[in-house]
């Protein structure tokens, strides 16, 4: 029991970090398993969190450890002691790395796996001593002998309850029976939950209607309104016609769908105003991000046969592609954003800040208008000349509205953002817009003194830091993931109502992918408004204002569904 509650304790705290470090891996991670759960028609709902992982992983360890340890230590035997030592060492890592991979949770921060696993070796063989001295017959049939198990017992139960109650809740997914996944339909009167971030949140307003409007089998992962037509791309490659139920272009031998590669797939479609063709972009099957232009027939038909290849972007890591694309009427031109294409709990690094890199930027797709200052390695480099704006981390669905540029980037471990920044301001100076990651997120500064990306003003080079620190713009709207009530991350960039007669006109619609909340932001009057949403069968994809019926609002989730919400 002893050593089942120090694993507990010791596992809980380092599993518990490791899952708070990126909320994003954690989000994926347990979701896949929640998933499991659900295909098995699994009977019984319980969380799952860090908690019972930690449990899993400590009865395995805590056995182990007991039988091949514990009963063979021999104090006077220092080969013995060397073996004990190496046993807690390969008994720990073999344990943890298993657990992991059946539990599916990959992409944790390695340097923090390594140092708790050295950790854990050396306090777990101290513990063993100080067991195996609490065994032993001279000491443990006396008075004192007796009481240490219980003392140590006593204390680890203290620690552990103490450990649970004052710690932030981390966060956790539902493994539920099937039969409580269902949608639901109707209108919602959920409790608000508390607000915690910007100022300018004004307040909470329940009562929308959710309506369910169609179902796919594999996650949607973009709602695209052209000229009243609904377009749902599905993850697999596959874009659907929504107003004739035709399958409009299909890519699906293209795209890589890759499985522990959980945002890959087909991101975007935008259409050239002539109608004469469109572009897409998705990972391709060596996960490259690709950008491709199809021409359109009169029958506004995309020709498969000669699509051209517009940008391909190599990335070696799981995440972060963005691959958003919107036309811009302020620009005449379509503007891609680019994610910083890092794994997740991979150490701050600093391309989106590096005016010759593509990543992190949202960029013109044919104008080469830009003038930015020049912030690379070295000061032989040219900036690129087609930044709209840059240092930013995984920005998902831009909007355009006149002359305003909406940019949600989403946050690594503490909050989300909402930009919106005045296009004028760059037609005046050329200069492109910096938001500032991985020095700023959100509202946060973090001081990041060794950074390999220098200024370079034609005299000298020097650090960043300064220059990002004047130069950033910061976020009109944040919030924080540690919300006092409930987990919210992953912002989800939406649309705003241009109907003039609507009571939510200029409101512009964005929602939290973890919270499954739905969002408006006035932001000629700077309020923020909250919109709870009940079950939508997964988590938010994608936000478009409903061309079809008046204050309401397209959402897409992970498990398929394009839901109608309509407003109060």
């Amino acid at each position: 029991m002893n050593l089942f509650i120090f694993n507990l304790v010791f596992n809980n705290l380092i599993i518990d970090f490791l899952l708070k470090r990126d909320l994003e891996v954690t989000s994926n991670a347990l979701t896949n398993l929640q998933n499991d759960f659900i295909s098995i028609s699994f009977p019984v709902a319980f969380q799952i969190n860090s908690l019972l992982i930690s449990f899993i992983l400590s009865i395995l360890i805590a056995i182990i450890i007991k039988f091949f340890v514990l009963d063979q230590f021999n104090l006077d035997d220092p080969i013995n002691i060397i073996k004990s030592f190496l046993k807690l060492f390969f008994v720990y890592t073999g344990s943890l790395f298993s657990v992991l991979y059946l539990l599916r949770i990959y992409n944790l921060s390695r340097g923090l796996v390594i140092v708790s696993i050295v950790g854990f070796t050396l306090l777990s063989f101290l513990f063993v001593l100080l067991l195996h001295f609490g065994l032993k017959k001279t000491i443990g049939n006396s008075l004192i002998g007796k009481s240490i198990p219980v003392f140590i017992l006593l204390l680890l139960i203290s620690v552990f309850f103490f450990q649970r109650n004052t710690d932030e809740d981390t966060y956790s997914v539902e493994a539920v029976p099937t039969t409580s996944s269902t949608i639901f339909s109707g209108v919602v009167n959920e409790d608000c939950k508390e607000w915690k971030g910007s100022d300018n949140f004004s307040n909470c307003v329940s009562g929308v209607e959710i309506e369910i409007l169609d179902s796919f089998p594999n996650m949607v992962t973009n709602v695209i309104v052209y000229e009243d037509i609904i377009y749902l791309l599905e993850n697999s490659g596959k874009i659907f016609n929504h107003t004739n139920n035709e399958v409009f272009l299909d890519l699906s031998s293209k795209v890589g769908v890759f499985e522990d590669f959980a945002e890959s797939g087909l991101f975007s479609l935008a259409f050239h105003p002539t109608n004469e063709y469109l572009v897409v972009s998705y990972s391709d099957l060596e996960n490259n991000l690709i950008v491709e232009s199809y021409n359109l027939n009169s029958s506004f038909e995309p020709d498969v046969t000669n699509p051209v290849n517009l940008i391909k972007l190599p990335s070696s890591q799981c995440c972060h592609y963005s691959g958003n694309l919107i036309w811009s009427t302020f620009f005449d031109d379509f503007l891609l954003s680019v994610g910083d294409m890092q794994n997740k709990n991979g150490l701050l690094h600093s391309e989106p800040l590096d005016t010759t890199s593509p990543k992190g930027k949202i960029l013109f797709l044919n104008k080469k208008i830009s003038n930015p200052d020049l912030l690379s390695l070295e000061n032989t480099q040219t900036p690129r000349n087609d930044i709209l704006a840059y240092g930013l981390r995984n920005p998902w669905k831009t909007f355009v509205y006149k002359n305003y540029l909406f940019v949600p980037d989403v946050g690594k471990a503490n909050e989300e953002e909402l930009n919106v920044v005045d296009l004028n301001d760059f037609k005046a100076t050329s200069k492109p817009y910096l938001f500032g990651w991985p020095h700023y997120e959100g509202s946060l500064y973090y001081e990041l003194v060794f950074n390999q990306i220098l200024y370079h003003d034609g005299e000298s080079s020097v650090n960043i830091r300064n220059y990002v620190q004047e130069n950033t713009i910061l976020p009109n709207v944040y919030y924080s993931h540690q919300a006092p009530e409930n987990f919210r991350a992953a912002i989800i960039g939406g649309g705003l109502i241009e109907d003039v007669e609507s009571e939510y006109f200029e409101y512009y619609f964005f929602a939290d992918y973890l919270s499954n909340e739905l969002f408006s932001y006035e932001f000629m009057t700077d309020k923020l408004t909250m919109y709870p949403l009940n079950n939508v069968g997964g988590y938010i994809t994608s936000v478009a204002i409903n061309p079809y019926s008046s204050d309401s609002i397209l959402i897409t989730t992970t498990s398929g569904n394009l839901l109608q919400i309509n407003l109060p």
